[in-house]
């Protein structure tokens, strides 16, 4: 594919800025029925125009090309709506806010609106250009399903928590909803991974300091997964509540995000790091590469939007985090680890990818391994 591809999807995407001013000003839009009718024949034209455009000129075009071309939209809206709701512009998506989506009108709807404005365009743009130089975007897109899957996942629940109800214009995140699917399918069996033929020395966990600084995380974040949740589902433990008041009191706020960000993160982070521990005392579990991209994506996008949401003016003051210096380096030390080590963890299974696809060959005496280092050969 040529660079006139990418060129037209990210022409594309920038027609969110004619379009939501446009629609802003029609008075006609106010009935929830007909925003989502808008939208959907928006979305459809939006991810028609590079197909019209390009379909006498390229011959053969990944199909998830004209898909960039609605993600890339709908990123640009989203930063639209953050920057409204700061203040920053006006008059592009006010009526949407009022009408459609309230619930994106708050501290961590403003927060998760600016992650996908900027950090899912940005892996978009990514994408966009392996797929017109015919290279290899799995990595990219599995840390792309995991940070837009998460936030979708935490947008549904709190708004099935809270006081404003589902409305028609929820549906409008469907068409993104099931593209982030099927393309997860793709992104698991069409992820490609070296193999290395040679046979390969496996040291003991004692010598790989990364690992364990890695086991130590899993297990530091287990603990804090379980005593945030405690927290924020409201337990009688006194250094729960004291933790909440002094350090953390954006869990007892009082919309849903936070409640529903933390069950999400005890229903699913919490067997992901048992996996990962046993992965990296046992080798050769190569079906978690897949699972560490997918974290790292979710973990940002859920870290990002909890700190920002920790601080922002639309969040009360009561429930903002505490100006003190030891609420603050304590916030920033526990939440820091959260976003940043994930992070590590995928830079270092990239890096290492074949120790996920080694198979140990120890040979035991009486249920003592034997003395010196085990050979690790790979699987067939």
């Amino acid at each position: 594919m040529t660079l006139t591809g990418a060129i037209i999807v990210f022409l594309t995407s920038l027609a969110a800025l004619p379009c939501s001013y446009t629609f802003n000003a029609i008075s006609v839009l106010k009935d929830e029925r007909l925003i989502l009718i808008t939208g959907l024949v928006t979305f459809t034209l939006v991810s028609g125009i590079p197909w019209i455009i390009l379909r006498r000129r390229l011959q053969k075009v990944d199909s998830f090309f004209y898909v960039l071309s609605l993600l890339t939209f709908n990123s640009v809206m989203s930063l639209i709506i953050a920057l409204e709701n700061d203040g920053l512009i006006a008059e592009f998506m006010g009526s949407y806010l009022r009408e459609g989506e309230p619930y994106l009108k708050t501290a961590h709807g403003t927060m998760m609106s600016y992650w996908d404005g900027i950090a899912h365009y940005a892996l978009y743009l990514m994408m966009l250009a392996a797929v017109s130089w015919n290279q290899s975007f799995y990595d990219v897109g599995l840390y792309w399903i995991g940070s837009f899957g998460y936030s979708k996942l935490v947008l549904l629940l709190a708004v099935l928590m809270g006081k404003d109800g589902v409305g028609w214009p929820l549906l409008l995140h469907l068409p993104c909803v099931v593209i982030s699917a099927l393309m997860s399918v793709r992104f698991f069996h069409e992820k490609m991974q070296e193999d290395d033929k040679e046979d390969t020395k496996l040291l003991s966990l004692r010598k790989r300091p990364m690992d364990v600084i890695l086991l130590i995380y899993y297990s530091f974040a287990i603990c804090i997964t379980l005593f945030r949740f405690t927290a924020v589902m409201e337990g009688n433990v006194s250094i729960v509540q004291q933790y909440k008041e002094k350090i953390e009191p954006y869990l007892s706020d009082s919309l849903p995000y936070p409640k529903a960000q933390l069950m999400i993160n005890t229903l699913y982070f919490i067997p992901y790091y048992g996996l990962t521990i046993y992965s990296l005392i046992q080798p050769g579990q190569s079906w978690i590469l897949s699972l560490i991209l997918v974290h790292a994506g979710a973990a940002s996008q859920g870290q990002f939007s909890y700190m920002g949401s920790s601080f922002h003016y639309r969040t009360p003051y009561i429930h903002r985090v505490p100006q003190t210096a030891l609420a603050r380096i304590i916030f920033w030390l526990v939440n820091g680890i959260l976003f940043i080590l994930p992070q590590i963890a995928a830079y270092c299974s990239l890096n290492n990818a074949k120790f996920y696809f080694l198979k140990a060959t120890q040979s035991c005496r009486n249920g003592q391994l034997s003395s010196g280092t085990p050979v690790i050969k790979k699987t067939d």
